[in-house]
């Protein structure tokens, strides 16, 4: 081989490492969870409370959260999934008054930390891959608590949003989800978080698919919530956005709403509500509309199990 030619090899060998080191700095990045500590607990809003801890589904992730009983004896109940770098307590969403509100109304409510956040055990963010897993094994708790399938909803924010219909797509059971502030294609969402941090060359992202899959066995084409909204269906799903959301654009609640001919589906955009910031802008109407959606659709449910 000619000089030229060994300089031109170690040139394609070298930059061939420098990208892949790249695309895992930007992977790493995207992936990586933020652990916030939890200041708050349901007795500061004087909800009495449990500790729970309870298994994923599939590798068993220890998942810490709190079962409140509602204000009057109940035989349902919502579980509550944060969004992502937060946890079940986050007060930007308004998680405790929310939990609150839906107990007066006769819920009981868990709320609980995904995996790599609060308390759970430690993981990496994959946008609902592997935290559906989450959301399973918080539906298998409330049923071992002597809840009836027909008697859980979900009711998740952004990143638990999708988790939640992943979830719900799996296990036919599940009556109902309300879906605040999630994406319709994961892809959509890596695109847009690349175009925010511009230090990472955006060229690669068409890349990322595959190192996901390598390193991680993340799929994914497999965590597309417009996907699992079709294997929902007939079951209704409730999906709120804000309007001014600047993370994740209308344009998601939009899209995953049209994407399939359910009429049992619902779709609330709230005017100039930023991202998971439907509840502050307009909270009693948000406890209106989600409250009359579970009540309207685990009756239902109940109703076609007799």
């Amino acid at each position: 081989m000619s000089r030229w030619g060994r300089i031109g090899l170690v040139s394609a060998v070298v930059s061939s490492v420098a990208i892949a080191g790249v695309i895992a700095y930007k992977f790493n990045s995207l992936t990586r969870a933020r652990r916030v500590k939890i200041k708050d607990d349901p007795s500061a809003l004087g909800l009495k409370y449990e500790d729970v801890s309870f298994p994923a589904t599939i590798d068993a992730v220890a998942l810490s959260g709190w079962y409140i009983k509602a204000k009057r004896k109940s035989k349902r109940c919502i579980i509550m999934t944060h969004s992502g770098g937060f946890h079940r307590a986050d007060a930007t969403i308004g998680m405790l008054e929310i939990a609150k509100a839906l107990t007066e109304h006769g819920y009981d409510v868990l709320m609980y930390d995904l995996r790599g956040h609060g308390e759970s055990g430690n993981a990496r963010m994959t946008a609902g891959f592997y935290e559906r897993r989450d959301v399973q094994g918080a539906i298998d708790f409330v049923r071992e608590r002597g809840i009836a399938p027909q008697s859980i909803g979900l009711l998740g924010f952004s990143m638990g949003a999708a988790s939640s219909l992943l979830a719900a797509a799996e296990d036919r059971d599940v009556p109902a989800v309300v879906s605040d502030s999630c994406w319709a294609e994961l892809r959509d969402l890596i695109r847009s978080e690349i175009a925010r941090r511009p230090y990472i060359p955006g060229f690669l992202t068409p890349l990322m698919p595959k190192v996901a899959k390598l390193a991680y066995r993340f799929d994914i084409d497999e965590a597309s919530p417009i996907d699992a909204v079709a294997k929902i269906a007939p079951r209704p799903v409730f999906f709120i956005h804000g309007e001014f959301d600047r993370t994740v654009p209308v344009e998601s609640a939009m899209r995953l709403y049209h994407s399939i001919d359910n009429p049992n589906n619902r779709l609330w955009v709230v005017p100039e509500a930023p991202h998971v910031g439907s509840y502050r802008a307009q909270p009693e109407e948000y406890i209106a509309k989600v409250t009359d959606f579970m009540d309207q659709a685990l009756k239902q449910a109940s109703s076609r199990r007799k």
